[in-house]
């Protein structure tokens, strides 16, 4: 089965040739490159086109401006042939094996609708390889939730953008992965979540290796940029994939997240006040864009929501100190009386 491998470049040229190189060298023979230049500045994308462009499967394309990850990927989708589709981030190195042990789980694991690759990432400790995470109702990662087997697999809920399979057919009708509007940052939970609302499960496997620089085109950029669009897409997949009832259920934790975001940017400056202020504010002021994006889904979910909450967690932070234990303990007593059945609730 042909798979297309959409690679996005933005002023990646320490990353680009060794990734290409890894990914030309693999087991799996049948697949295209689609290599999206998404309005670099550093010339990285003429030289990426200039190395490998005499090739028959790479495919080059220019945004002219950048698309953001969101955009790129789609541009990526919109030129692709194959009936499998991977999404594979340029700062990575990929073992030979990587695609065919992905497109051996994408067949072979049961009613699969993303699989993801174990990803090294830098700077991240080791013992988090050990179980796969999940998000909490911040939309924040939690790690540490589901087991992965001796063979490597497991059944999750968030497939990271880093390096995830799909097949064509899980988007229907759909004419782009993502919407455009997310830019980047939590578009991988978005995807997961159309996953898993369409009947699916999404899956981890082991065997397939990428290793990961992590944040290798956002390193320079501004904390109000990154802060706004984390803090707002973080928000925006629970107001586009949830019924109304039940995000009225998560206002505590949105008070929350706002009042306690607001003091670590005054005092511990981990946030930008601007980016917070700026996200909720467009949250605000955008209910037709966000009407419009419930509607682009609504005939693609087949699961009531309940069955998606169990993926996800109570808890409020990975940590183990007596405060976050504290906060953790109030929210699982919040879920438990309000009938808000987390993975910790599963039978």
């Amino acid at each position: 089965m042909k798979v297309s491998i959409i690679i996005l470049n933005y002023n990646g040229l320490l990353f680009n040739e060794v990734c290409l190189k890894t990914v030309f060298n693999q087991t799996y023979k049948d697949f295209e490159i689609i290599f999206v230049d998404n309005g670099s500045s550093d010339n990285s994308g003429k030289v990426a086109e200039l190395l490998f462009g005499s090739r028959n499967n790479f495919k080059y394309i220019s945004s002219g401006k950048n698309l953001g990850f969101t955009g790129g990927n789609n541009l990526g989708y919109k030129n692709s042939n194959g009936e499998y589709i991977v999404l594979l981030n340029n700062d990575t190195v990929v073992e030979p094996n990587w695609l065919e042990e992905l497109v051996k789980a994408l067949e072979t694991y049961e009613n699969a609708g993303l699989v993801q690759s174990l990803v090294f990432t830098d700077g991240i400790p080791k013992k988090y390889y050990d179980k796969n995470g999940t998000i909490n109702f911040l939309g924040h990662n939690i790690m540490e939730i589901f087991p992965i087997d001796k063979n490597g697999k497991g059944e999750i809920f968030l497939a990271g953008g880093a390096s995830l399979i799909f097949r064509r057919t899980l988007l229907g009708d759909k004419k782009e992965i993502f919407p455009d509007e997310y830019f980047l940052y939590s578009e991988d939970t978005y995807l997961s979540f159309f996953s898993i609302f369409s009947g699916f499960k999404n899956y981890h496997n082991a065997k397939s290796v990428v290793y990961h620089k992590g944040s290798g085109t956002t390193k320079k950029s501004k904390s109000s940029f990154i802060t706004y669009y984390q803090e707002r897409n973080r928000f925006l997949n629970f107001l586009i994939f949830f019924p109304f009832l039940f995000l009225i259920l998560l206002i505590p934790y949105f008070i929350f997240n706002i009042l306690s975001k607001i003091l670590l940017s005054l005092f511990k400056k981990k946030y930008s006040l601007f980016g917070i202020i700026r996200a909720h504010l467009w949250l605000t002021f955008h209910p037709g864009l966000i009407t419009k994006e419930r509607e682009k889904v609504k005939p693609y979910k087949k699961i009531k929501y309940r069955l998606v909450l169990e993926y996800l967690t109570c808890k409020i932070f990975n940590g183990d100190n007596r405060f976050e234990i504290v906060i953790n303990n109030l929210s699982a007593f919040y879920c438990h009386i309000t009938g808000l059945k987390t993975v910790e609730f599963r039978k």
